[in-house]
């Protein structure tokens, strides 16, 4: 798994192989038998003793962190790459046996180790591949002979980790409901730009920039609430009859183009503010334009173009589900 996890992170293999096959070396020595509390500590020193770097002896205690949901991550690369993979070895583990935490127990500590992996991701600002290395992790186990009794591993995962994610959010005082906005649009496996989405929304909701989003998402979309399209296929332009269509289409598809642009960071400031600049465009559709027209086939076709409009802000976060400024 070191070569998928360098590659990833753009890290020395080579070290992050050393660090995992030395990790849990200290467990068998006679101090950490008598004294648990000692695990990684030892491994340290033992490490270091044994003339491996200052970075693989660090590994070995940091790797364990955090210990809660407020203690420190781990800082350093080779420690981070390899706190990331203890943790999702655990994980997938006991996923790929059907061992999974119930409401009300959860003997194996993995809902901590899941917001430890989180966490990690999210304070080293690291965009990690989790499905690709919970795939390689089956791979892994299948090989070592373990017997699959879960065939939705990655997906249960997945869907473990969005809720994980909840608890780390709540920890920041976000509003829950743009928790749940962020949470139930996110479809990837990309939990920082999860994570600094939600902290963007929740930054504007109740400035300008936020409420005019807000706003104009809620009056596009109280109109389709009120009718049934006869089509979803989009709107078409050769059917717009005045300038103030033609503009906002062109706005909605501008907008369109940049959420989709592959970013290596992407800037959800600037997505927020183009979505809110859009209210320019749909008080002047509003004001200018007769949704509910005599000829169906122009109201339909206005409908489209409103229904364009809601599932490119749903396209950042589900505005659906905010309750206002």
């Amino acid at each position: 798994m070191a070569y998928f996890i360098s590659d990833q992170l753009n890290l020395n293999k080579e070290k992050i192989e050393i660090a995992a096959s030395i990790s849990k070396s200290d467990l068998v020595s006679d101090l950490v038998g008598e004294f648990p509390e000692l695990q990684g500590v030892m491994g340290k020193y033992f490490a270091s003793n044994q003339g491996f770097g200052d970075d693989i002896s660090l590994a070995i205690s940091e790797h364990y962190l955090p210990v809660s949901i407020s203690s420190s991550v781990a800082k350093k690369p080779i420690s981070y790459a390899l706190s990331i993979l203890d943790k999702l070895d655990t994980l997938v583990g006991f996923y790929l046996i059907n061992e999974k935490p119930t409401s009300s127990k959860d003997p194996f500590a993995l809902r901590r180790a899941a917001i430890g992996l989180l966490r990690t991701i999210i304070e080293n600002n690291l965009t990690v591949k989790i499905r690709d290395l919970i795939d390689y992790f089956i791979k892994i186990y299948l090989k070592q002979g373990v017997t699959q009794s879960n065939n939705e591993v990655n997906k249960e995962l997945i869907t473990f980790f969005r809720e994980r994610m909840k608890n780390i959010l709540k920890e920041k005082k976000i509003r829950t409901d743009i928790i749940e906005a962020s949470i139930s649009s996110h479809l990837s496996d990309d939990f920082l730009e999860l994570y600094k989405k939600t902290l963007i929304m929740n930054k504007f909701i109740s400035k300008d920039l936020g409420k005019n989003a807000v706003s104009t998402y809620k009056r596009a979309s109280n109109i389709l609430d009120q009718e049934t399209l006869d089509s979803k296929n989009g709107p078409d332009a050769v059917l717009f009859k005045q300038d103030e269509e033609k503009e906002l289409f062109e706005r909605i598809n501008n907008i369109r183009k940049v959420l989709t642009l592959r970013e290596e960071r992407k800037d959800y400031e600037k997505h927020l503010k183009l979505l809110s600049e859009t209210k320019s465009s749909t008080d002047k559709f509003f004001d200018k334009v007769k949704v509910n027209d005599e000829n169906q086939d122009l109201k339909n076709n206005r409908l489209e173009l409103l229904q364009i409009l809601c599932s490119t802000f749903n396209s950042f976060i589900d505005f659906s589900k905010l309750e206002g400024t």
